[in-house]
C-alpha cells in the first residue's frame, strides 16, 4: 500500500494500520505546520537551528504521541506493539536521515518516551500535562518561559492531537 492509497472499509492490515498512524504523524511534521505551531508557541524562527530546534522537539513530541495514544486505545497489547513497530518503521524509512541504525534511532526514540513518560506521571496541582508542557516549553526555549498561555498552547496542542487520533484509531478495526 502506498503513502497515497487509502485503506479499504472493513478489516485493514496492521501495515494499513500502521500507514494511517504514519500519515496523521506526518501531517504534524510538514514545514508549513512546524512554523504554524511555532508561531501559535510564539517560537520565532529566525535562523537554520530555530527550525531544527523545533522540528526536532514536534518529531519526537508527535510520535511519542501516537505511541501514547495507541498505549490508551488498545486492549490486545501484542497486536498494539506489532502495529506500533511498523510504524516506527515506516517513521524510520522514511523521516530520519538513517545516520543512527534502526536499533540505535529505537533507543535514542526510548530515551524520549522515558522523558516524556516522566513528566506526564508526575503530579501537578492543576494537571500532569502541565508538567509535560513544562518539559516541551523548557526544550523549546532553552528554559522554562513563565508563560502560562504558552503552557496552556502546549497542552492543547497535546490534547487535540490525542483525542484526534484516538477516534481514528476507534473506528479501525485491525486483522
Amino acid at each position: 500500500m502506498s503513502l497515497k492509497e487509502k485503506p479499504q472499509e472493513g478489516k485493514i492490515s496492521k501495515e494499513e494500520f500502521a500507514l494511517i498512524l504514519f500519515r496523521w504523524v506526518f501531517n504534524f511534521l510538514t514545514d508549513k505546520k512546524i512554523r504554524e505551531i511555532a508561531k501559535s508557541f510564539g517560537f520565532k524562527i529566525r535562523s537554520d537551528e530555530d527550525l531544527r530546534v523545533i522540528s526536532e522537539e514536534l518529531f519526537f513530541l508527535n510520535i511519542w504521541l501516537v505511541v501514547y495514544t495507541c498505549e490508551g486505545s488498545f486492549r490486545n497489547v501484542d497486536k498494539r506493539n506489532k502495529c506500533l513497530d511498523i510504524f516506527h518503521k515506516f517513521v524510520y524509512e522514511k523521516l530520519t536521515d538513517k545516520g543512527k541504525s534502526f536499533k540505535k534511532w529505537m533507543k535514542m526514540m526510548s530515551m524520549k518516551y522515558i522523558e516524556y513518560d516522566k513528566a506526564l506521571k508526575t503530579e501537578h496541582p492543576s494537571t500532569s500535562l502541565w508538567v509535560l508542557s513544562t518539559l516541551i516549553n523548557k526544550n523549546l526555549f532553552g528554559k522554562v518561559k513563565e508563560d502560562p498561555l504558552l503552557q496552556m498552547k502546549i497542552t492543547a496542542h497535546i490534547g487535540i492531537f490525542v483525542k484526534h487520533l484516538g477516534k481514528i484509531i476507534k473506528q479501525c478495526d485491525i486483522n
